[in-house]
């Protein structure tokens, strides 16, 4: 465990090498790197220290403005909140080191021993001070006694306050006693990458980063992230469809993306493992969000990303650092824009693959649906009824085609129906289709004009055509029809169809 204390990463940027390193070093697995829960608190004061001064500057600005404008001013200024900020540097460095908490033991502890400005507390004029320092080197102490198997390397140049690492004042001397052994030190950070770090070739880097960068897996890693991180309510800039600029505040689905170019990539070995560091630009395309959100568009940028990375096979994903905001691809490069036209082809592509297994879905619900209607139909039963009563020996097609949509329709379980329709059937069905489906299913009798027209939308009833009433006393017809598939064109003069004497 490698402990810092502020001294020795106080104003550390954020997304600059010296963080890197350490991102590295945690990432490589060989070491884990943190600052007690009071070094991170002195971070993030040490960054918002000035802001309520600064602050109160422009508030008082504002005043000897308002005292010489003769109309109100209109210019205001958000809340003064240092919590805010302080949450800020918290959480950026809370993704750069692991924290070590202060219990409230701790806490106390370390107030009393200021009190007696005993080390590493110490005596100022005539005030005690360096509760601060007591809580760092308690926090220490604690995380040894809870940790047995490990070793622990302090990172700091207050050899003032907390001894050269070899020789501790009293009390100090009695609060480390059988824990020696465990505890090293280093003076600076520069100390650290010379210990736990070797500096890798930079060429061979590059080679490396290009390759990995440019694999599926990464580039489908940048498109999730995009989506995560790119929002923006005041929008950003992008090449529309049109090649002409357009602004968008996020993307609608992970983009499609290439790598553009891959800089500044430097390499540590870590405990026989080389991590790297990178600048990546990215060609991104798909479809985003313009301000509203139902009717996005296909969008172009480039986004610019830190990249953290090992080369081990089968290591965990790169990390992206430090994403800078999206910009306009350049139309003028050639090359950006060759790349740029595969990526519209290849959008092209997934969305008629998607558009087909979106078809084929529905036809599979029409399907269903068809199988759903057709078991509450009697279908053999009604049609054999029908032929018996409505087809008498003059072949009154009319009363064949009321009869049979009467009985279709004492057939239909409506509320089953319509029970099944609201559970198992998607709200954008063909129901066109469907009609078609039982017209194919029935391919001996063309009954699509004789069917019903139902109202799939909100089933209330089902009506057989309008015709003359049926002699219910006729003979009925043992034999079986043939029907011409042209309906336009009867077969008979009379306009009905022929019966083929020869069947009944």
């Amino acid at each position: 465990m490698i402990i810092f204390d502020t001294n020795a990463v106080n104003l550390l940027p954020h997304d600059g090498p010296r963080a890197d390193i350490i991102r590295k070093l945690r990432q490589s697995g060989h070491h884990r790197v943190a600052v007690p829960w009071m070094v991170l608190e002195e971070m993030a004061a040490h960054q918002a220290k000035h802001y309520p001064a600064k602050y109160q500057t422009v508030m008082n600005s504002l005043a000897k403005l308002r005292e010489v404008l003769p109309w109100e001013l209109k210019s205001t200024l958000e809340p003064l909140d240092v919590e805010r900020l302080l949450n800020h540097w918290r959480g950026l460095y809370g993704d750069i080191f692991e924290v070590i908490e202060t219990s409230g033991e701790v806490a106390r502890r370390a107030l009393a021993r200021e009190a007696m400005a005993l080390p590493p507390a110490k005596r100022g004029g005539d005030h005690s001070e360096g509760a601060r320092d007591v809580a760092i080197w308690f926090s220490i102490l604690e995380f040894l006694k809870e940790n047995p198997d490990e070793q622990v390397c302090f990172v700091t140049n207050n050899t003032k306050d907390f001894g050269n690492g070899v020789d501790y004042p009293y009390p100090m001397n009695e609060d480390v006693e059988g824990l020696q052994d465990r505890i090293t030190r280093l003076s600076d950070f520069d100390a650290v990458v010379s210990a736990f770090t070797k500096t890798v070739s930079g060429k061979d880097a590059e080679a490396v980063a290009d390759e990995l960068l440019r694999s599926l897996p990464v580039r489908s890693g940048v498109a999730q992230t995009a989506v995560e991180v790119l929002t923006s309510a005041s929008g950003f800039v992008g090449l529309g469809a049109a090649d002409t600029a357009v602004r968008w505040s996020g993307w609608f689905a992970s983009p499609e993306v290439e790598l553009l170019a891959v800089t500044d990539v430097t390499g540590h070995e870590i405990e026989g493992d080389v991590w790297y560091t990178a600048n990546a630009r990215w060609l991104l395309y798909g479809l985003a969000f313009d301000g509203d959100e139902a009717n996005p568009g296909y969008t172009a940028c480039v986004w610019e990303t830190k990249v953290l990375f090992s080369a081990r096979d089968g290591d965990e994903m790169p990390t992206l650092l430090a994403p800078k905001e999206p910009e306009t691809p350049d139309a003028s490069d050639l090359a950006s824009m060759e790349i740029l036209k595969r990526l519209k082809t290849r959008v092209a592509g997934v969305t008629r693959r998607a558009m087909s297994e979106w078809l084929q879905g529905t036809s599979a619900a029409e399907n269903l649906f068809s199988k759903e209607l057709l078991d509450s139909l009697d279908v053999a039963g009604s049609l054999r009824r029908s032929f018996s009563e409505a087809l008498l020996p003059q072949r009154d097609i009319a009363a064949f085609q009321r009869s049979l949509g009467e009985q279709l329709a004492q057939s239909v379980d409506l509320t089953g129906l319509n029970r099944s329709m609201s559970e198992r059937l998607f709200a954008n069905i063909d129901f066109d289709g469907v009609r078609r489906s039982l017209t194919a299913a029935m391919p001996k009798l063309d009954i699509a004009a004789m069917l019903p027209r139902i109202d799939f939308t909100g089933i209330a009833g089902v009506t057989g055509a309008a015709g003359d009433d049926v002699d219910d006393e006729e003979d009925d017809l043992d034999g079986q029809l043939s029907f011409d598939d042209d309906r336009d064109e009867p077969d008979g003069e009379d306009g009905t169809p022929d019966v083929d004497p020869s069947k009944g």
